[in-house]
C-alpha cells in the first residue's frame, strides 16, 4: 500500500512538473504580436532563454537538492544554486552585448545614393529624424539576462517547495506505516500472552474432570481442540464474527463449569438476536478467566454471573463474580485484564467504556461497551 501511494504521489508531481513547462513554452504563442504573422525569431527566441532555466530546474531537481540540501550540506547547495544562475545570466549578459548590431547600410533607401538626403540614418524627410530606439526596434522592459535572474528563483523556489512536499508526505506515510505494524507487533504479543494462560487453566479442568467422568473428559478435550483451533488460526485475525466468538465463550464456560458442583451459581445469558457484525477475538476472555479463578470457592457461597447483548450499535458486555477474602491474588494476577486493556486502547482509542468496581469488597464487577 505504502509503494501505491509514493507511485501516485510521485505520478501526480511528475505531471504537474510538464504541465508547468508546456504552460511556459507555450505562453509565447498565446500571448504574443502577430498582427504581422509569428515572430519565430522572437519565440525561439524566448525558448532559447526557457531552455537555461529548463537546465537549472534539472540541476536542481535531480542533483542539488537530493544529493546536497537533503544530506545536509546547505552551504554548498546555496553556493552551487546561485552560481549556476549568475553563469547563465551571464552568458545571456555578454550574449545580448556581443549581438551584431544592423548596419547603417541597412537604413538608405536601394535608390538614393552616398551623400543624399538619405544617407544620413538618423534624418527622414518623409517623416522626420529617426531617433535610436526606433532604427532598433521595440525596447525590452526587462532584459533577457535579468528575466533569467528572477524567474530562475520563482522557479527553484516551485521546485523546492514541490520537493519539500513530496518529501513530507512519504514521511507522514512511513510514519503511519510504522504506527501500523506496531499496533500489529503489539496485538500479536498481547494474544500470544493470553493464549497460554487461557491454555493452562482448561488443562488444569480436563486434568481434575479426567477422575471424574472419562466420557466427559473425552468431550472436554473434543471441544478444547475446537476451541485451541479458534485461538490458533480464527483469531490471528484482526477481527472475527461475533457468533463464533459468543460460541468460544460457551465452550469455555461449559467446561468450567464441569469443576464445579450445582452449589456454584453460574450463569452464562447471551441475547438470543445478534447481529451479524464482527468484533476483536479474545476480547473478553480475560474478565471471565479472572472471575472463573477469583469468583469461586469450595467453602462459602459463590457465583459468576456473564451478561452480552447488543443495543444501539454497542456490543454490552458485563461480568460479575464473588469476592472471597481468603483468595490473595498472586504477584502475576492481573495480567491478562492489563493486556486487555492495553488492545482496547490499541484498538478503540478513547471510543470504549470499561468499569470495574469492587463493591464493598462482596462483588467484583466489569463492565464493557464496544463500538459494532
Amino acid at each position: 500500500m505504502t509503494k501505491f501511494y509514493k507511485q501516485r504521489a510521485g505520478s501526480l508531481q511528475l505531471l504537474l512538473i510538464i504541465l508547468v513547462w508546456l504552460l511556459l513554452f507555450t505562453i509565447p504563442l498565446l500571448f504574443g504580436d502577430f498582427t504581422n504573422g509569428i515572430k519565430w525569431d522572437h519565440i525561439f527566441k524566448v525558448w532559447r532563454e526557457y531552455s537555461f532555466l529548463f537546465v537549472i530546474f534539472l540541476a536542481n531537481h535531480f542533483v542539488l537538492m537530493p544529493y546536497l540540501f537533503f544530506r545536509e550540506r546547505r552551504s554548498l547547495y546555496f553556493a552551487s544554486i546561485i552560481s549556476l544562475i549568475l553563469l547563465f545570466s551571464a552568458f545571456l549578459y555578454l550574449g545580448q552585448f556581443n549581438a551584431p548590431k544592423p548596419q547603417l547600410s541597412e537604413f538608405a533607401p536601394p535608390h538614393m545614393g552616398p551623400g543624399g538626403p538619405m544617407d544620413d540614418p538618423f534624418n527622414d524627410p518623409f517623416n522626420g529624424p529617426k531617433n535610436g530606439s526606433e532604427m532598433q526596434g521595440p525596447r525590452e522592459f526587462i532584459p533577457p539576462y535579468a528575466n533569467l535572474f528572477i524567474m530562475s528563483i520563482l522557479l527553484i523556489g516551485f521546485d523546492s517547495g514541490l520537493l519539500f512536499f513530496s518529501k513530507w508526505m512519504n514521511s507522514e506515510q512511513n510514519k503511519l506505516e510504522a504506527e501500523k505494524e506496531s499496533i500489529k507487533s503489539k496485538m500479536a504479543f498481547l494474544q500470544n500472552q493470553i493464549s497460554p494462560h487461557f491454555f493452562m487453566n482448561t488443562l488444569n479442568n480436563i486434568h481434575a474432570l479426567v477422575d471424574i467422568d472419562k466420557e466427559e473428559a473425552k468431550e472436554s478435550i473434543i471441544k478444547l481442540s475446537k476451541m485451541m483451533d479458534y485461538m490458533l488460526y480464527e483469531s490471528q485475525t484482526a477481527s472475527i464474527s461475533l457468533k463464533q466468538e459468543i460460541e468460544f465463550i460457551r465452550s469455555y464456560v461449559d467446561l468450567m463449569k464441569l469443576r464445579f458442583t450445582d452449589d456454584v451459581d453460574i450463569l452464562l445469558e447471551i441475547s438470543a438476536d445478534l447481529p451479524p457484525v464482527k468484533v476483536p477475538p479474545l476480547l473478553t476472555i480475560s474478565f471471565i478467566e479472572n472471575a472463573f479463578k477469583y469468583g469461586i470457592s469450595y467453602e462459602s457461597p459463590s457465583f459468576i454471573h456473564i451478561y452480552m447483548d447488543v443495543n444501539n450499535n454497542q456490543l454490552s458486555f458485563t461480568v460479575l463474580n464473588s469476592i472471597h477474602p481468603g483468595k490473595e491474588k498472586k504477584k502475576n494476577s492481573g495480567i491478562g485484564i492489563q493486556n486487555t486493556r492495553s488492545r482496547l486502547d490499541l484498538i478503540y482509542g478513547n471510543n470504549y467504556d470499561l468499569i470495574i468496581n469492587n463493591e464493598n469488597n462482596r462483588i467484583f464487577e466489569v463492565k464493557l461497551n464496544i463500538p459494532l
